[in-house]
């Protein structure tokens, strides 16, 4: 199963309903009113046998985020540390100076909510394109931005997306790019 935002704490509702699920891939679970609670209200690694998740918008609602940083599977992506995805900066900065302006109702959508939606850009890419979104284990969102998750060599990638294998558990995280193609090989 595959959910979006509060689609993905649906999954783990019916995961958790039925024994033997397989895999659950959570696309930017939804944070506000799910974050830091009971696991039994939201999606979380005993749901399915194999639970995923990609967070691209984990800021606090208070700054625009609807997405959250709180691990939720097996295995949490974290592209770009989880928020504020390139090219969606933009976005956010002209969303007040649209109000008042022809299609200003989506231009607010596209600014609050383009971090929220990248994840689908992402998803999808990762089914259609050859590229492969290789991401690293690494222990922060701190360390990934400081660089302490970079290598140069013999590094364990794991494939976030379609192709993400079930035997690759933790934290990973990668850089995107701003427009697609966002794989960076």
């Amino acid at each position: 199963m595959i959910g979006h935002s509060l689609g993905a704490h649906i999954a783990g509702y019916a995961g958790s309903a039925v024994p033997g699920c397989g895999r659950i891939t959570g696309l930017d679970p939804a944070g506000p009113l799910f974050e830091n609670k009971d696991p039994a209200v939201r999606l979380d690694p005993t749901d399915a046998l194999f639970v995923e998740a990609i967070h691209t918008d984990g800021e606090p609602l208070t700054n625009f985020g609807f997405g959250m940083q709180q691990k939720v599977g097996h295995a949490d992506f974290y592209p770009n540390g989880g928020v504020n995805q390139p090219g969606c900066s933009e976005h956010k900065d002209n969303v007040f100076t649209a109000i008042g302006t022809p299609n200003s109702l989506e231009s607010f959508a596209n600014g609050v909510a383009c971090s929220h939606m990248r994840v689908l850009d992402l998803y999808i890419e990762s089914i259609e394109s050859t590229c492969v979104f290789n991401a690293l284990p690494c222990e922060s969102k701190e360390d990934f931005n400081r660089g302490r998750c970079d290598c140069k060599k013999n590094c364990q990638y794991t494939t976030m997306g379609y192709g993400s294998l079930p035997s690759d558990t933790g934290d990973f995280y990668l850089h995107t790019g701003s427009a697609k193609p966002f794989c960076l090989e």
